[in-house]
Order: C-alpha cells, then structure tokens, then sequence
C-alpha cells in the first residue's frame, strides 16, 4: 500500500482518504482538510430548479483576454530617437511638453531612457513626431501569431541554469 498525501496540506493520510469538492475540482486530502470542502459523494437533497425550454437562455461568455498579445516592446534606444526627431522639428523639451499636454521633467527622463513611456504617452510621442517607437520585429511576429499554440511563458521568462 502506497501512502497517499493530502493535496492541501501535504500531510500524509493514514488510511484512505476522503475526497472532497472545492470549486469544481476534486482533491483526495487528509481527515483535517476534508471541512474545506464538501463531501465529493455527497447527494443534496435540494433539487436544481428546472427552466422551461422556451425560456431557457445561453449565456456566451467573452473569450479570457490575452494579455501577452498586447504587451508591445519599445526600440532600444527609444531616448535617443524621441531627441533626435524633437530637435528635427526645431522643438524645444518645453514646447514639446506643451503640445502633447504632459510635465517637460517626464519628457527629459524618457530621452535620458531613465524611464519607459506608458502606452498612451508613447503613443502621444509617435503622433506628435511621426516616429514608430515599438519594435516592429515583435509586432509582426505576435500578428502572425508565431505557430497556433500562442504564447507560453517560456517564450517570455529567461531562465537561469545552475
């Protein structure tokens, strides 16, 4: 006989253990962490209310949202190239500052890349200077969707190796 461990606590259950319900999932645990959840074999005495046909509804729910997909990576040297195309127009931090409604302190640390632009500043800063400031590598690869599997997280984290 094998033991088995709680799948909560991660005790080892003497005996057989109890399988419980908690959201939808059900898990094989321990004596003590069975009153989480409620008995998996367990028959409610309360019938489920029954809706006509005629008057049943489905409800379609939207699609879980692909945050990765948004995410966009801005060029390398993003500063240099805000600048560059500021001081093309003959504008001053100042009156750039002025025409795309944001503090002249925010504009000098984005051109010294102390910080990233959020997305609707840096979007302000593309119209404005007519430049194209994300990476447009990434934004082909994450349109084309790079295989039909999406994204993973290996495809973003970087791993270290001992």
């Amino acid at each position: 006989m094998t033991d088995k461990q709680c799948e909560i606590c991660g005790a080892e259950i003497a005996g057989s253990p109890q399988r419980i319900t908690i959201d939808g999932s059900a898990l094989e645990v321990c004596k003590s962490c069975a009153r989480f959840g409620k008995p998996d074999d367990k028959w409610s005495p309360v019938p489920k209310k029954m809706v006509p046909v005629e008057r049943a509804f489905t409800v379609t729910r939207p699609k879980p949202r692909d945050h990765f997909r948004d995410l966009v990576e801005l060029v390398p040297d993003f500063g240099t190239k805000i600048r560059e195309a500021r001081e093309s127009l003959g504008l001053t931090p100042e009156a750039l500052g002025s025409r795309i409604k944001e503090k002249v302190t925010l504009l000098k640390k984005i051109e010294r890349e102390e910080i990233s632009p959020e997305d609707d500043i840096r979007k302000k800063l593309e119209k404005e200077l007519k430049i194209k400031l994300t990476d447009q590598v990434n934004e082909a690869k994450q349109r084309s969707g790079s295989g039909s599997r999406g994204l993973t997280l290996g495809d973003i984290a970087s791993i270290k190796r001992k």
